[in-house]
């Protein structure tokens, strides 16, 4: 499941684009965030135009410019799209896991750079932060599977904040089966005993009546 949304997130910056254009989303990049960016930019394949680039761009929960050329992206391809529908882990997510592996590090979010695009081996989305210190040079980078939200790589990073710190909320939860019932045993009907059957001679008989 997707997790909520908030305003200046790029999940809700993907919910102004028309259903249609989501399904063909190729790309969202945003530079400078600290943490939510002053702009989204969200490329699509359009079949239409010459290098199949259309670019919306939303700032401050409103889509401000829509054009044919990109400086994410030159040309993209049917290859190059994974859909809105399959993004379920958003921006809010990644910046939380970006100040937390600087913080183990020793160092400070000044700023993050995100990057979302197909990832050819996931054949999915795959998120991708760069951190930035407050003076501007980068601390590391986190690349994350933005369908499962599991951290697949931390470069530059030498220590890893507590496993417990990382989990995913877009997991699929963990649902118990109902215990199935079991019918319930019949109840035994009453035999003579055993042994009086076989003891009956032997039993003791009430006396016979007077004559």
């Amino acid at each position: 499941m997707a997790v909520a949304q908030s305003e200046g997130s790029a999940l809700a910056a993907l919910k102004l684009l028309p259903k249609d254009v989501a399904k063909r989303l190729a790309r969202i990049e945003a530079r400078d965030g600290a943490p939510v960016p002053e702009r989204w930019h969200l490329l699509v394949y359009e079949p239409d135009s010459e290098h199949g680039v259309r670019e919306f761009v939303v700032a401050g929960g409103r889509l401000v410019a829509v054009r044919t050329l990109s400086q994410f992206a030159d040309t993209l391809k049917p290859s190059d799209v994974f859909g809105g529908d399959s993004v379920k882990l958003d921006s809010e997510q990644i910046a939380r896991w970006a100040a937390l592996f600087a913080a183990a590090n020793g160092g400070q979010v000044g700023s993050l750079n995100y990057e979302l695009k197909k990832d050819s081996e996931l054949n999915g989305p795959v998120w991708t932060a760069t951190i930035l210190d407050p003076a501007g040079d980068q601390l590391g980078a986190i690349t994350v599977n933005a369908l499962k939200g599991t951290i697949l790589d931390s470069a530059g990073f030498e220590k890893s904040p507590a496993p417990e710190l990382l989990v995913s909320p877009v997991a699929a939860p963990v649902t118990s089966r109902p215990a199935k019932l079991r019918a319930a045993p019949p109840t035994p009907t009453p035999r003579p005993n055993l042994f009086r059957r076989i003891l009956g001679a032997n039993e003791e008989k009430p006396p016979m009546p007077a004559r």
